[in-house]
């Protein structure tokens, strides 16, 4: 076969000649750009692309990972400001001396503590109270004294409403709140 290859080479004119010496070196170079460059050309460009993906997300994991160490961080503030099993803590008692403190005690309408729950391994224990005919400043010395608490107290929901018959006396409803690990 190579042969009659070499044959039918030799009979050909030099210009016969140079024309498929060219013609083959066109072929033999696309053949080499299809097979060979191209797919690595493709390739280099998926590769670039899936970089800019990794680096994007690899930023956002960064970011995830400075979330969650905040995160672990006020937990762990918040878990140091509650309450231990050998240090029991009762809200009820806590607000009736924050209650006597603001010089509020004869104006409790009402206490009701509410039945504690168990959300993801803390026991929220709360209480609504409501008081008639408190001064602002009396309100305020309360909301001091939880703020001061020595474990973590919070004001959930506050309603505030002036007296009919005289604007400067309010009637308080508030929701308080303390966390305790169960």
């Amino acid at each position: 076969m190579m042969q009659t290859w070499l044959q039918r080479w030799h009979a050909l004119s030099s210009r016969e000649k140079t024309i498929v010496a060219a013609g083959g070196t066109v072929v033999g170079l696309s053949l080499l750009f299809v097979l060979l460059i191209d797919p690595l050309l493709a390739k280099s460009d998926l590769l670039d692309r899936q970089m800019v993906k990794k680096q994007r997300e690899l930023q956002e994991l960064a970011s995830a990972a400075r979330e969650y160490a905040a995160k672990r961080n006020r937990l762990a503030a918040l878990e140091a400001r509650m309450p231990s099993p050998d240090r029991p803590f009762s809200l009820l008692a806590f607000l009736e001396d924050a209650s006597v403190q603001a010089q509020m005690r004869d104006r409790i309408a009402s206490m009701q503590p509410q039945t504690p729950t168990v959300v993801q391994g803390y026991q929220e224990t709360a209480v609504d109270i409501r008081f008639d005919g408190v001064q602002l400043p009396q309100l305020l010395a309360l909301m001091v004294a939880i703020e001061k608490a020595p474990f973590d107290v919070q004001v959930r929901h506050l309603q505030i409403k002036p007296k009919y018959d005289n604007p400067t006396s309010l009637d308080a409803t508030l929701r308080i709140l303390s966390y305790a690990k169960s």
